[in-house]
């Protein structure tokens, strides 16, 4: 996956690292969760199904679980 470089204002820098802390939720999370909103909104036929593209659910990716090797 790309990783993506932008500039940000160190007051909304703070202010979404507070927002993390305060919600317990790592900033992969809450952008992925912003993410989905967003284009929701604006796509009636979007539908994201996060285990079939990753194979894992938002609460295991939130807890950091990867895939097992076989």
């Amino acid at each position: 996956m790309e990783e993506l470089h932008f500039n940000c204002p160190a007051y909304l820098a703070q202010r979404f690292w507070l927002m993390c802390t305060e919600r317990r939720d790592t900033p992969g999370a809450i952008l992925r969760e912003f993410m989905l909103n967003e284009i929701s909104k604006t796509d009636a036929g979007f539908e994201f199904d996060l285990k079939s593209v990753t194979g894992f659910d938002a609460w295991s990716i939130r807890e950091g679980k990867q895939a097992t090797r076989k």
